[in-house]
């Protein structure tokens, strides 16, 4: 929680901002035993119409190191009494938070995703369900091999218990089996990151910019309780959500 006190003649005012969320980027490449450097490689920027919302809502947001903080100015629910704290502007009920994030070429060589276009990117939100090993995830479960589909170099499917990866573009006229190790790499074991899952088109997505990922938290729509950002009567959860976003690393 950050407090401001502003001094005014005869009278003391504090200002309240809480944190409204977190949202953890873990990249093995990207950490070292006494920090996380991955905001190097990647930026974030919040769209047009949450710049618009947090200039309305008194909201505003910081990215250091792997963690992204959403802190809202708060007001009391039930005064004098400090807990709980409510988002001092009633947040609207379709309320929408859409961060953009930008890539580095050195983050796109050392990660197994796709180099996105204008026609596709990653999309992490809080509308998946996908709680693994005690992290509260914004990646959707990575999804099964399917002959059917075309897979672009460098996204991630499973099967069994293997990540697979296509070292070639992979047509699903082509019929090519992920034992032909001219086109599949084989990654032992099956860990909750970034995937095929997650790569959308961009039209689908409402996505006109060109980025690498839109990071979505809706106040609406969510599966499962532990990815809400305001429990009922608006209050503000407190210690406030953790959501992770994990990467696969190439080295």
């Amino acid at each position: 929680m950050t407090v401001f006190t502003i001094q005014r003649v005869g009278e003391t005012v504090k200002i309240i901002y809480r944190e409204l969320f977190v949202i953890k980027f873990a990249h093995p490449a990207y950490e070292t035993p006494q920090k996380s450097f991955i905001d190097q490689h990647i930026n974030i920027a919040a769209d047009a119409a949450t710049t618009e919302l947090f200039l309305n809502n008194r909201i505003s947001y910081q990215f250091s190191q792997n963690t992204l903080t959403c802190f809202v100015e708060t007001a009391f629910f039930n005064p004098p009494t400090e807990e709980p704290k409510i988002p001092l502007i009633t947040m609207p009920a379709d309320m929408k938070i859409r961060f953009l994030l930008y890539s580095s070429s050195d983050f796109l060589a050392k990660t197994y995703v796709v180099a996105t276009g204008s026609k596709e990117a990653y999309r992490f939100s809080n509308q998946v369900n996908n709680i693994s090993g005690g992290f509260t995830l914004l990646t959707t479960p990575v999804e099964n091999h399917s002959a059917a589909k075309d897979y672009s170099i460098g996204t991630l499917v499973k099967s069994g218990s293997n990540l697979f990866s296509p070292i070639k573009t992979v047509l699903a006229s082509q019929s090519i089996a992920l034992s032909d190790t001219a086109f599949w790499k084989k990654l032992p074991g099956v860990e909750q990151v970034a995937s095929n899952a997650d790569l959308k088109d961009s039209a689908a997505i409402l996505l006109d910019v060109n980025c690498f990922a839109a990071i979505d938290i809706q106040r609406t729509g969510v599966i499962n309780n532990s990815y809400k950002v305001l429990d009922t009567g608006d209050k503000l959860f407190n210690p406030a959500p953790v959501f992770t976003i994990r990467f696969k690393s190439r080295i």
